[in-house]
């Protein structure tokens, strides 16, 4: 007669965690470290990737795109694609800035809410000035950017259109720009033709940007913002202190 041998009660539990946890077990097969690969500038290495490298390296959650044609390594958010400029590896941190938003370019300012496309509760990439408030959290101004029907007459009101003859699918040549300075601007300021199209949108400085000329705000969103993938003492960066969404 046989005898049935059942396996030892460890590989029991190894076999039922597998099956509760198939993604997980998976994903760190096939995160791998494949060395150093360089799009332009920018070194790139785990826990980055490329689109164009292997599946089994890098972690997906950080894919990258490098644009040979204009040497540039991009990644799209929920809103916009963002230019990558530097990582460094040493602190988990990375300097990115809104695509397109240089010097002579005629592309349109950024839309959609800044929070969006870096959703703080996501823990992969976020804004490092959560994490570090210090060093970072007094760098930042931020803006509104609206777009109304008519032009508005208002010393807050700056223009963000720096080509008045385009046009888009999205915003026909009646559309007129501004930027409002995030952290001076109440609901008593906002013209009535004017919509919202982005938020709270990151440039470095701390001057009111009612000081600034067009050129030299897009100068500063040209120079982009610091993002981390690292918090190491685990703050929670959903907490009811991120007032800025309940506007």
């Amino acid at each position: 007669m046989l005898k049935l041998e059942l396996p030892p009660l460890s590989s029991l539990i190894l076999i039922f965690l597998l099956f509760l946890c198939p993604q997980s077990s998976i994903s760190r097969t096939l995160t791998k470290r494949c060395g150093v690969t360089q799009c332009g500038n920018v070194n790139i290495s785990h826990p980055f990737r490329l689109k164009t490298q292997p599946p089994e390296c890098g972690d997906r959650r950080f894919e990258l795109d490098c644009e040979a044609d204009i040497n540039q390594l991009t990644f799209f958010r929920r809103y916009n694609k963002f230019q990558v400029h530097e990582i460094f590896y040493e602190n988990s941190t990375l300097t990115v800035s809104y695509q397109n938003q240089v010097t002579g370019n005629c592309s349109l300012p950024p839309t959609g809410r800044f929070y969006e496309d870096f959703f703080f509760c996501e823990k992969l990439l976020f804004p490092a000035w959560l994490i570090d408030d210090e060093k970072l959290g007094d760098r930042y101004r931020f803006l509104y950017i609206v777009n109304c029907t008519s032009p508005v007459n208002s010393s807050i009101y700056v223009g963000a259109d720096r080509c008045r003859n385009r046009s888009s699918d999205s915003f026909p040549t009646g559309s007129f720009f501004y930027f409002l300075d995030w952290d001076t601007t109440f609901p008593r300021d906002f013209d009535q033709s004017c919509t919202v199209v982005a938020d709270w949108i990151p440039i470095k400085g701390k001057k009111n940007i009612t000081a600034l000329s067009t050129a030299e705000i897009y100068e500063k969103l040209s120079m982009g913002f610091e993002l981390t993938w690292s918090n190491p003492h685990g703050q929670d960066l959903c907490s009811g202190k991120l007032s800025f969404t309940q506007m």
